[in-house]
């Protein structure tokens, strides 16, 4: 009897810990054009199958990407998508709104982005991003 219950609770045990290894954790991205950092990019990840990932990048042209539940990124590999919309053009949206999602998913020329054409969308983009990534942060370098 006492044989089980040891057994029982290092199954419980073994079960709890491999849950936690399931390799999903947020990422941090710096996004830079030319070796510049990037403020106020949409930095889009796109894989087949997974919903999409997104984020703003701040002052250090660094963004933070995690999941909508916030419990990391699935392994693999990704497209970027990257873009800025000009300030007090009337086209900022909330990165995380389907508006946003598909405006980039299509490149949509209601929303022209300062950055090169080639980073705003899916099937243009020459942008991947392995996760886990390499190196802490991701390095995410564009070109003009």
């Amino acid at each position: 009897m006492l044989y089980q219950r040891i057994l029982s609770l290092l199954l419980i045990g073994l079960l709890v810990v491999g849950a936690g290894c399931s390799g999903r954790k947020p990422v941090q991205a710096l996004v830079t054009l030319d070796g510049k950092a990037i403020e106020g990019a949409t930095v889009l990840l796109s894989k087949e199958g997974a919903p999409p990932i997104s984020g703003v990048t701040g002052p250090d042209g660094i963004v933070l990407l995690d999941s909508a539940a916030k419990d990391g990124i699935p392994p693999g590999d990704y497209k970027v998508v990257v873009t800025k919309v000009k300030a007090g053009s009337g086209n900022v949206v909330d990165p995380k709104s389907p508006d946003a999602m598909k405006m980039m998913k299509m490149g949509s020329a209601a929303a022209k982005s300062e950055l090169p054409a080639k980073y705003d969308s899916p099937k243009s983009t020459p942008l991947t991003l392995k996760i886990p990534p390499d190196s802490v942060p991701a390095k995410i370098e564009l070109k003009k």
